[in-house]
């Protein structure tokens, strides 16, 4: 089925892409001017002493967190977002709960091919695809969370 467990070839996820992620009629991405100033600024916009925070995983996890909560809003009443992680040669993940750990470290949680997992990466060695994904009746709601210095997020 595939090259490396949990991961899906290529040709995989072009004959199954409707599958993985199905069409989500009248779906428009988030406009910039839509997208919270704090966090995302450019780069070049940055106070000196402040673009050392600014590369830390608790920026990442605001922005992921942010892109997240904006597909909440812009997705029909029968979807919600949903974040593959794919690391490192192209395991996926999917994710229930992302947490910072150390100042470039994060902790995924979620599940590979089924099964309950935690990986601990370097934020430089991640991947996060954010894709709607339609409820299913019987499905328990299971809300994404995410952890940094003094934030606690569920979207």
């Amino acid at each position: 089925m595939s090259d490396r467990k949990g991961a899906l070839t290529d040709k995989q996820l072009s004959n199954n892409d409707e599958q993985i992620i199905p069409n989500i009629p009248n779906f428009c991405f988030p406009k910039p001017a839509e997208r919270s100033t704090k966090f995302s600024q450019a780069v070049s916009t940055i106070e000196p002493e402040k673009l050392n925070e600014y590369r830390s995983a608790s920026a990442f996890m605001q922005a992921i967190a942010e892109e997240a909560m904006m597909w909440k809003q812009q997705l029909p009443e029968n979807f919600k977002p949903a974040i593959l992680a794919i690391i490192n040669g192209g395991t996926q993940i999917s994710v229930t709960g992302l947490a910072q750990v150390s100042f470039h470290g994060i902790r995924i949680e979620g599940t590979l091919n089924g099964a309950p997992c935690s990986l601990l990466v370097h934020q430089s060695t991640v991947q996060i695809l954010c894709f709607g994904q339609e409820i299913v009746e019987q499905e328990e709601r299971r809300p994404i969370g995410f952890i940094w210095p003094e934030n606690e997020v569920e979207v």
